[in-house]
């Protein structure tokens, strides 16, 4: 288990920098996901949200690190380097990327609040592909935590989804 998810805030901390949600919807903790390599944490602390939306948002001004569309993903460096990925839903391998239209590619620069990418949210729940967007710390190693926020519900591009403590 990743310790560097955290439920409070650490006593002891240099600065704070709050991730706004690239997505819509009820926020669930990843240890509620299904998926093992999410549920323990071996892809990142983060945190995950419920939504119908078909638009992924960009949570800070960045980079795309990489699209895949097999994968229904984006990984992204922000321009103070913390590197995320942005996934839709699990197991979407078999979909061969129907339905996920990106518009970046390696290298792109993006805006906060920039469309990412987009899905067809139902479409995808035909597939039986649940509608769960995951967002995960690929490099908190740097961080002392990240603590997912307390909101039940998020706004994309508005909401903090978690949390980053130096």
């Amino acid at each position: 288990m990743n310790n560097k998810l955290l439920q409070y805030p650490p006593s002891d901390f240099k600065r704070q920098f709050d991730i706004a949600s690239p997505f819509t919807g009820q926020v669930i903790a990843l240890s509620a996901l299904e998926d093992v390599l999410v549920k323990n944490v071996f892809l990142g602390p983060g945190a995950a949200v419920s939504s119908t939306s078909n638009t992924v948002m960009a949570p800070f001004d960045g980079v795309v690190l990489t699209v895949c569309p097999l994968d229904y993903a984006v990984e992204v460096k922000s321009s103070a380097g913390l590197r995320c990925r942005i996934k839709y839903g699990n197991d979407t391998q078999h979909l061969y990327g129907a339905q996920f239209s990106c518009s970046f590619k390696q290298g792109d620069k993006f805006s906060i609040k920039q469309p990412l990418f987009t899905i067809n949210s139902a479409w995808l729940k035909q597939q039986g592909v649940a509608n769960i967007c995951i967002m995960t710390v690929l490099n908190a190693q740097a961080l002392q935590g990240v603590m997912p926020t307390q909101r039940r519900h998020v706004e994309a591009a508005e909401d903090t989804l978690f949390s980053l403590y130096l």
